[in-house]
């Protein structure tokens, strides 16, 4: 069988996905394999792909002891590539916080930290809380792009800027009933405000579709007159 160094020397650079498509192997697999190659010097992973080190490179790169020493409290652990932890969550769909921390050699708090940036960043979705918290990647709704800002065309003239007092002044529900003086209302009577108008935005669209309804049976309601108008008139 074909090892990774082989598929590198034939491929030149390559991701993981790649190397595991020649290999027939997962990409899991591919990326682990890839890493126990690069502790070893003989491959490397800069640009969005592997490649086979040189003999200059694999002479500066000192060789990766067997028997690692513990990390020491306070040593910066090497980055999380979020692409393979995209991959890994195509692969797996939703893990938890310690499987993720095992795939990427980190212990679950430092995990926590990585993950909640990644989910600011918009990479990967964090599902429920508590100890049964797992993490996903987004779906199409909630990975919708940005609005765009419409153009305005550079001969447009500016718009006016009104005071506060102005636009209250210009409603009269707000007005009628303040003196002079007292215009800007508090922040009570504008949220009774904005109730009374939504119950009345809901009387309107109830009218409305009443209407819509008796448009639609508009020559039985002329019947229904004509018979009223008949029987008035007997």
């Amino acid at each position: 069988m074909e090892t990774v160094i082989q598929a590198l020397e034939k491929m030149g650079r390559a991701s993981y996905r790649e190397v595991a498509a020649r290999l027939d192997i997962e990409p899991v697999e591919a990326l682990s394999m890839l890493r126990e190659q690069r502790d070893q010097g003989l491959c490397d992973f800069s640009d969005g792909g592997w490649f086979i080190c040189t003999a200059t490179e694999q002479a500066k790169k000192p060789a990766a002891p067997v028997h690692q020493a513990p990390r020491l409290k306070g040593e910066e652990p090497a980055p999380v590539d979020p692409e393979c932890i995209c991959q890994v969550l195509r692969d797996n769909g939703a893990m938890t916080t310690v499987s993720l921390a095992e795939f990427a050699n980190r212990n679950a708090r430092g995990m926590v930290s990585v993950l909640r940036a990644l989910e600011r960043q918009g990479v990967v979705v964090k599902n429920g809380q508590g100890k049964g918290v797992t993490w996903s990647l987004p779906t199409a709704t909630e990975a919708a792009k940005p609005e765009l800002e419409p153009e305005v065309p550079a001969d447009a003239p500016a718009e006016e800027v009104k005071p506060v007092e102005q636009i209250v002044s210009e409603i009269p529900s707000f007005t009628e009933n303040y003196r002079a003086g007292h215009v800007v209302p508090t922040v009570r009577v504008i949220s009774r405000e904005i109730r009374r108008t939504k119950n009345k935005l809901v009387k309107l669209e109830k009218l409305r579709d009443a209407v819509r309804v008796i448009g639609r049976h508009k020559n039985i309601m002329q019947q229904l007159v004509g018979v009223e108008a008949e029987n008035g008139k007997a």
